[in-house]
């Protein structure tokens, strides 16, 4: 008989899965659009743009994208939901304020940057969706949360076309319709949740603690930003400067590829958190999270093989062959992201106790490492050198948060985690070797078979 926690986790999973993939298929669809209406360098200024304010909407919201799911979802707490509403939409409204205020000052100064008032307008709206989409997934309302996530990308290829094909606005489509997008969006969730009415009628009652607590738990997370903005970033600057921007193309092909791992991750991340969070005070919670944690390091692996193979078989097929030479970084980056998602697995201790802070050591030190790493092997060794040293630097980060964690649950490795590690080094072989065609599909089918068996006998129906 399975068990029901694990039942809940794959059902939580699945329904995460279908919005995050119908969302990422929409954003792929974009790309050719994009690239047929816009010139290289409107392509490049919106590129630009969008990651910069992605990287400034969590130093304006106070990164209470995280606080807001976390306190939230907490059944243990006891910290009224309208009172974490009433705060984060206070707080939200009164950051936008101070944000447009200094817009108008930045005006004379910024005034030559290509539609900055539309800029700035996406800042506000990329913040307060980002927030509020959060806040309807931990008020447990997940079937919204991947609804509306898809709404959102539809809408913003609706509009895209639109104003690409008929008054023909070139890049300002895009920043057009990203910004409507999100408005309408957050239309969407005050229309099915009614927030602000919580907002204004507890807006005297302001609970000075609920700030604290909330701000004590997500300012800390800010550092985090910019660790995992300097771990990403700088390899493209290295690159750039060591070796040019023809290598920098190359391997930005192999990171498409290892982005489709990332986003596997991610919706696993997604179920993840939501899990951990209402399990932690559960008699068993150790076992539990030691199961769940063995088995997502067994079955990424296992993808990591599978999906290196696969790409072996169909690499000359669907690369160019001017990028051909990107397979060669291909299993290293995989591996890479899943060292990465298996630290973020154990940033939960972190999560779930509150103790944010505590995550500070151990991706500040990973960001200094990686970066370490990537200017002694740059020279010497190129872009292996850029792709070994991410192994190196997450794979320091979940061994430290793997003893680190154990002051919130202890996290047992078993002998699938051993299995795990063995399996990865024999992928590392088989993806570099000259092998037959017929064998690797062979050994692709026999990968698939044995992966399909181990998850259903041993995830689903065993019995905790």
């Amino acid at each position: 008989m399975a068990d029901n926690r694990v039942k809940a986790f794959l059902n939580t999973f699945s329904i995460y899965a279908i919005g995050t993939i119908g969302a990422k298929l929409i954003a792929f669809a974009l790309v050719p659009l994009y690239t047929f209406f816009l010139a290289k360098d409107d392509m490049g200024y919106f590129d630009l743009s969008i990651t910069l304010i992605m990287l400034l909407v969590p130093f304006i919201t106070f990164d209470l994208r995280d606080g807001a799911f976390r306190f939230l979802i907490d059944k243990h707490s006891n910290i009224s939901h309208k009172d974490v509403v009433s705060y984060i939409i206070r707080t939200l409204t009164r950051n936008s304020i101070i944000v447009a205020i200094l817009s108008v000052i930045g005006y004379f100064y910024l005034s030559h940057l290509a539609y900055y008032p539309i800029l700035v307008l996406l800042l506000i709206a990329f913040g307060c969706y980002d927030v509020m989409i959060q806040v309807v997934r931990g008020l447990g309302h997940t079937k919204l949360f991947v609804t509306i996530g898809v709404i959102n990308a539809l809408l913003i290829l609706a509009l895209s076309l639109f104003f690409l094909m008929v008054p023909r606005w070139g890049v300002l489509s895009i920043f057009l319709a990203n910004l409507i997008s999100r408005i309408i969006s957050l239309g969407i969730i005050e229309y099915k949740l009614r927030l602000l009415p919580i907002f204004f009628k507890h807006r005297k009652e302001y609970n000075r603690q609920v700030g604290h607590d909330l701000l004590h738990y997500t300012l800390p997370l800010l550092p985090n930003v910019l660790a995992w903005w300097a771990i990403e970033s700088t390899s493209k600057l290295f690159i750039n400067h060591h070796l040019g921007l023809e290598y920098n193309g190359i391997f930005a092909v192999a990171i498409k590829f290892s982005n489709i791992l990332q986003v596997a991750a991610g919706i696993f991340y997604q179920t993840w958190q939501e899990t951990a969070i209402k399990e932690m005070h559960a008699a068993d919670h150790n076992h539990f999270f030691s199961r769940i944690f063995n088995s997502y390091f067994f079955l990424l692996s296992m993808t990591v093989i599978l999906a290196t193979l696969a790409l072996k078989l169909l690499y000359p097929y669907i690369v160019a062959d001017a990028y051909q030479d990107s397979y060669k970084y291909i299993y290293p980056l995989f591996v890479a992201v899943l060292l990465h998602a298996m630290g973020s697995f154990l940033d939960l201790a972190y999560q779930c106790s509150r103790k944010t802070y505590r995550g500070l050591p151990s991706i500040i030190s990973t960001a200094i490492l990686a970066i370490l790493l990537y200017y002694l092997t740059i020279d010497r060794w190129g872009l292996t050198g850029i792709s070994v040293s991410l192994i190196i630097s997450y794979g320091y980060l979940m061994i430290y948060r793997l003893f680190d964690s154990r002051f919130a649950f202890r996290i047992t490795p078993d002998r699938m985690f051993v299995l795990s590690l063995i399996l990865l080094i024999i992928g590392g072989v088989l993806s570099y070797a000259h092998i037959h065609p017929a064998i690797i599909l062979a050994l692709l089918l026999i990968g698939i078979a044995s992966t399909s068996y181990y998850a259903i006998s041993h995830i689903i129906t065993k019995k905790v």
